[in-house]
């Protein structure tokens, strides 16, 4: 089979159909032959019959710098590639080009013709250009998107003033604008609009003309997008603003805020006269809605503060934002040489309502009245509901307590006065204690002062005032105050347990822990359990108190015995003994815990107030047939306390009175512990010594036969954490 290459017919087809140049020329130079596409390409209908054509009339001279390069590598080498430039021989217009050349050889083996293989790469440097264009949108929709999530999560978490200035250095960054500036209208109507954030040039300026005066007024005026692409051409709106700031062009979008209102817009601004492109209007947008979600966040948060701040059925400030109200108040007191004065109110009576009409009724007695009361204070005061049926009013910069009573005066009278027809049930009698303040006086003080003047007031009969005595500190209406403090902080879980030991003498190990309750009043700080459990005795939470000690220590302990066989201990109010359900509370507790019965110790105190009667006896005997410990607290403080070990034989344990304790070592202490002791061992009881505060007072109860001991000396009440590390060492 013949090679087709022989073929002169083929090989001038592949000439003529070749979409590239292709060339034939001499060593010197000239151009022997040029196909079709290649004459084309440079403009040449034809290669001319008498004028010479050399190579470099060919190429631009930009093409004819590697000129040198292509000879020599031609010369030692046979071929060279590479890029170079052609120019059309009728319009000049350079053609960037790549190039092929290599030498054919003679048959004798003399260097013959040099072929030249010429590609248009005008098509690809397009596609480069193209490929970069779309490189560049790729880049510049990236780092949009990439602004708008910084944009989107500062609207979340960040202030307005901060995602302001980030929006307008956004808008002005990524537009490739000199400057840009978020604008507000605070009221419709008005004349200028507040430049709220801007970048660079308008950083300076504090506001721009409204409405059809500026481009951003208009705007947000006409509640359309806006592009000014030359301030010379621009008839819609005054440019004077723009041309004063010595800017051309420029662009602005609403930025809405409700459905019916516009809050403001989003302008940027250039230097230059320049048309903005759709994508660009569509990220400015993009901008203002980042802005209007973050004030909505704004809105939401200030309605949910307003409402958290506001008692939900009178709509008054509720006791959290009269607190913030009386402690601004105080601070500028301090320089302004007056006084605050605080009346508290309370409504006499007004649980008859409640218990006559029912809740709603009393709800809607205390909407009433309330509208009455600020109606009464007027735009003086300030009146808030601190809870039920308790208001608190505050007056400012008050010269001394006759102008404040004067205000009390007015009060009563207004709330007093006859009720219109029609307007039901509405409380018209209330009791008010005045305070004001001194130099450097706390809230805390402030209102504890109005507190006990106010239960003054209605021990005086109702419908009266009284004004801050300082006799008042000191009597029983702190146990009032503090009685409905306990009953909150029961119902809140504001009390905790501590723990002290009990020490096993003959061993020195710690064989149970007593549960004491403590309490952190959030305003007057540490209350002495010896206080709020009087309280709670006398104003009935003893149960309640009781109740909370018994289900946490048990639970406490059933945590502790996983590690320990420790027992736990907790105080009993005589109060509780004499309700015949409290042995099945205990059970109950008992039982949801998991706590045995003989890991549970119950210390009956207050002994003096236990009567000998049968229902007493029969809860003691009942919670000794459960299997629970019954511990005799403070012998020897009250006249009839032994006897109780004769009584109740329940008792498996007693507790010698500190009283007696204090007193060792000496002859005449050391004798009664010993008698003590003597005593509870004949009835087979086990003895504690408790207040121990040193060694000697140890020592002597050891002497003495004593079975446990506790006290300072031997562990301070710790809480459940630090107890917990202490039993782990034990």
């Amino acid at each position: 089979m013949s090679d087709p290459t022989d073929d002169l017919a083929v090989l001038q087809a592949i000439l003529d159909l070749s979409p590239d140049l292709i060339a034939l020329s001499e060593f010197s130079g000239e151009v022997l032959y040029v196909n079709p596409a290649g004459r084309s390409l440079v403009g040449l209908d034809h290669l001319p019959d008498t004028d010479i054509l050399t190579t470099d009339m060919f190429f631009t001279v930009r093409g004819l710098l590697v000129a040198d390069e292509v000879e020599a590598s031609l010369k030692t080498q046979g071929h060279w590639r590479g890029l170079s430039e052609l120019r059309h021989h009728r319009t000049d217009v350079a053609i960037p080009v790549a190039v092929s050349a290599f030498v054919i050889e003679s048959h004798d083996g003399i260097p013959g013709k040099i072929a030249t293989i010429i590609r248009d790469r005008s098509a690809g440097k397009r596609r480069d250009k193209e490929l970069q264009a779309v490189a560049a949108t790729a880049r510049q929709h990236a780092a949009e998107q990439q602004a708008l999530a910084e944009l989107s999560r500062l609207a979340v978490h960040a202030d307005l003033a901060q995602l302001m200035s980030a929006a307008a250095l956004a808008a002005a960054t990524l537009l490739g604008v000199e400057s840009a500036a978020v604008v507000h209208q605070a009221h419709a109507g008005d004349a200028t609009l507040n430049v709220l954030a801007a970048s660079r040039t308008l950083s300076t300026r504090a506001s721009i003309p409204a409405g059809n005066h500026s481009m951003a007024g208009y705007a947000l005026q006409h509640n359309i997008p806006v592009i000014c692409p030359d301030i010379t051409t621009e008839d819609r709106f005054d440019t004077a603003t723009m041309e004063s700031l010595e800017m051309r062009s420029g662009a602005a979008v609403p930025v809405p805020f409700a459905s019916s209102e516009h809050w403001g817009a989003l302008a940027v601004y250039g230097y230059e006269p320049r048309m903005y492109s759709a994508d660009e209007m569509s990220f400015l947008a993009a901008v203002a809605s980042v802005v209007t979600s973050a004030l909505k966040r704004v809105e939401l948060d200030r309605q949910l503060w307003l409402k958290s701040m506001h008692d939900a059925l009178t709509s008054l400030p509720n006791r959290t934002l009269a607190y913030e109200f009386i402690d601004d108040a105080l601070m500028r007191n301090h320089t302004e040489r007056s006084h605050v004065a605080l009346l508290l109110l309370d409504i006499d009576d007004f649980k008859i309502i409640n218990d006559s009409l029912g809740h709603e009724s009393g709800d809607r007695a205390l909407v009433r009245f309330s509208e009455r009361l600020t109606d009464a204070v007027g735009e003086r005061g300030t009146v808030a509901r601190l809870g039920g049926d308790e208001f608190l009013i505050m007056y400012q910069n008050i010269d001394g307590p006759d102008q404040a009573e004067d205000y009390a005066r007015h009060i009563i009278s207004k709330l007093s006065a006859p009720l219109r027809p029609g307007d039901g049930p509405i409380p018209m009698s209330v009791s008010i204690g005045i305070a004001l303040s001194e130099p450097s006086m706390s809230r805390r003080d402030l209102i504890h002062r109005a507190d006990l003047a106010m239960y003054r007031a209605k021990d005086s009969g109702d419908g009266g005032y009284a004004l801050f005595d300082r006799d008042d500190l000191y009597d029983a209406d702190r146990v009032r105050s503090l009685s409905i403090d306990l009953r909150n902080a029961l119902a809140a879980g504001d009390l905790r347990l501590h723990y002290q030991p009990l020490i096993q003498i003959s061993t020195g190990k710690i064989v149970a822990v007593e549960a004491l309750a403590r309490w952190n009043h959030p305003e007057r700080g540490p209350i002495e359990p010896t206080e709020f459990v009087a309280v709670a005795e006398r104003t009935g939470l003893a149960t309640a108190l009781g109740s909370w000690a018994l289900r946490t220590a048990c639970a406490q302990a059933v945590q502790w015995r996983t590690f320990s066989d420790i027992t736990i201990r907790v105080n009993v109010s005589a109060l509780q003994l004499r309700n015949s359900a409290f042995p099945d509370d205990v059970a109950a507790v008992l039982r949801e815990t998991g706590l045995p019965p003989e890991a549970l110790g119950l210390e009956i105190t207050e002994t003096v107030w236990v009567s000998d009667t049968a229902r007493v006896s029969a809860t003691l005997a009942a919670l000794g047939a459960m299997g629970v410990a019954l511990l005799l607290d403070d012998l020897g403080k009250g006249y009839g306390s032994i006897a109780y070990l004769d009584r109740y034989p329940t008792f498996e344990c007693l507790k010698i009175d500190r009283s007696y304790i204090a007193e060792l070592p000496g002859e005449r202490a050391e004798a009664v512990v010993s008698a003590i002791v003597m005593l509870a061992i004949a009835f087979d009881v086990t003895v504690v010594g408790e207040g121990v505060e040193n060694q000697a007072q140890y020592d002597a109860l050891a002497a003495a036969g004593c079975h446990l001991a506790q006290g300072f000396h031997l562990g301070r009440p710790v809480d459940a954490e630090r107890t917990t590390a202490l039993l782990r060492q034990a």
